[in-house]
């Protein structure tokens, strides 16, 4: 039988595995822990952040970071202009369509310009512009925030659910004046949780047509 010190020194071990690996990532500056304290502060700017939703499109939903506190164990990276950042990480939807989503590529972003339908927000570009003009306050364009998978964690010994998130920019503020480094050279940041010894009993889809999301335990959950 695995006393509780056994199972503290086991988790902890894994902790600094995973920390060892994520480290070891090109464009990735920093690793750090974070405490209940950090948590629940992280959790109220994340409830802030989508209570606000998006001034130019409506509510937003960040699957990510909803999927990532609610792990047993959550760290943040910091990373620099080398780091990989993942594409295609927001979806926007309206009445349960998916209408637009971030695009990284210039060249295929120039493409839809030469279209007359397609509404190019930047790096955005939204399918259906008749969405677009038909959303208002009572019946918003959504924007999803996905949460992305870490196959890197889920191969070490012990650690499962793996999964990176984005967060908002309240709390990217809060991680860099948390971290007090040489805030120029971190451009970004990251939310990863995982789970130690177990699998979700409530998994994640991402997919081109839908996203889903289902969390049993409440308390996790951040309201829409």
């Amino acid at each position: 039988m695995t006393t509780p010190m056994a199972k503290i020194s086991q988790q902890t071990r894994m902790i600094e595995s995973a920390k060892k690996e994520l480290i070891s990532v090109k464009g990735v500056c920093r690793v750090i822990s974070l405490d209940t304290a950090d948590l629940e502060n992280i959790r109220k700017l994340e409830i802030l952040d989508e209570q606000n939703g998006c001034r130019v499109i409506g509510r937003k939903h960040n699957a990510g970071i909803r999927r990532a506190l609610c792990s047993d164990v959550v760290l943040s990276l910091m990373v620099n202009k080398e780091y990989d950042w993942p594409i295609n990480t927001i979806k926007l939807y309206h009445k349960g369509k998916m209408i637009g989503e971030d695009i990284q590529d210039h060249n295929t972003i120039n493409d839809f310009s030469e279209h007359a339908d397609p509404f190019i927000m930047g790096n955005i570009v939204f399918y259906d512009k008749e969405s677009v003009r038909n959303s208002n306050i009572d019946d918003p364009i959504c924007m999803f925030i996905t949460a992305q998978p870490c196959p890197r964690l889920d191969a070490l010994g012990g650690i499962s659910d793996a999964v990176m998130a984005i967060p908002s920019r309240y709390t990217h503020e809060y991680l860099q004046l948390k971290i007090c480094g040489d805030q120029k050279q971190m451009l970004g940041s990251f939310l990863v949780g995982f789970n130690i010894d177990k699998r979700a009993s409530a998994p994640f889809s991402i997919d081109d047509d839908q996203i889903s999301m289902s969390i049993k335990d409440r308390k996790c959950q951040l309201p829409l």
